[in-house]
């Protein structure tokens, strides 16, 4: 196989995925972050809020550099908040919500974005905390898909050139792993937005407010899509390979 297949069925429709992902993504959050949730907390002050109302009281929050870096780590169970997200605020409407929380803010508020994104994080925590089967999954395949993604093309490449068929398997294999992870990810992923989306309806995110969030939650998911698809392509290309080596 040589540079053009490669080209034409892995490197440019992955490139093309990939880049239309990393678009949708930026711009739909780029138009709700300008919309007012209604929320007139502080990003920390709103995932505290959010985590303990859901019996998560032991959950960490953090800051992390980055923007749209926002993640959950099971491993210490801390939900960190991007340095993106928690500068988002907007000019809003005062909500008495937020008067009886003692969080009020007559001028400032989260929005519609920043609401979405810490909502889903705290979705992912609550997975956890649930135990929740895919997220358990996922956490299991995490080490030989780390060694799959890095590994696995020089088992494939090497074992294609020396002629070790057994070799160029056991890279298939591993890249296999990879693969699955990426697929794994989807349940868990579109999961933790559908818990987001209902912790945040009675928040009064409904109505425009609630497509905003529904809009920014569907565009990341679709990163996860693009990821999957990008990977499957790949692990194809290789097994093309390999399968062309014993010829």
């Amino acid at each position: 196989m040589g540079l053009l297949p490669y080209l034409l069925l892995v490197l440019l429709p992955t490139v093309v995925i990939s880049l239309w992902a990393a678009w949708r993504v930026r711009s739909t959050y780029a138009k709700w972050d300008k919309v007012d949730s209604g929320i007139q907390m502080s990003a920390f002050d709103f995932a505290r809020y959010l985590l303990n109302s859901q019996g998560l009281n032991d959950v960490n929050v953090e800051s992390t550099q980055g923007n749209l870096t926002d993640h959950y780590d099971p491993r210490s169970g801390t939900l960190r908040v991007s340095q993106g997200v928690s500068g988002s605020r907007v000019r809003g409407n005062f909500n008495p919500l937020e008067q009886q929380l003692g969080y009020a803010d007559s001028s400032r508020g989260l929005s519609v974005a920043a609401v979405a994104v810490i909502a889903h994080e705290v979705g992912h925590a609550k997975q956890h905390q649930q135990r929740d089967p895919a997220m358990a999954l996922r956490q299991v395949v995490v080490p030989v898909a780390q060694i799959g993604s890095t590994l696995a093309p020089w088992l494939v490449i090497i074992g294609v050139f020396m002629n070790f068929f057994g070799l160029a398997v056991v890279g298939l294999a591993f890249f296999g792993a990879a693969v699955a992870f990426t697929f794994v990810t989807l349940p868990v992923e579109f999961g933790a937005s559908n818990r987001a989306l209902a912790f945040v309806e009675p928040l009064g995110m409904v109505g425009e407010r609630g497509s905003g969030a529904k809009a920014v939650l569907r565009a990341a998911g679709w990163t996860y899509v693009a990821a999957a698809l990008t990977a499957l392509l790949t692990f194809l290309y290789y097994l093309m390979i390999v399968l062309g080596s014993r010829r």
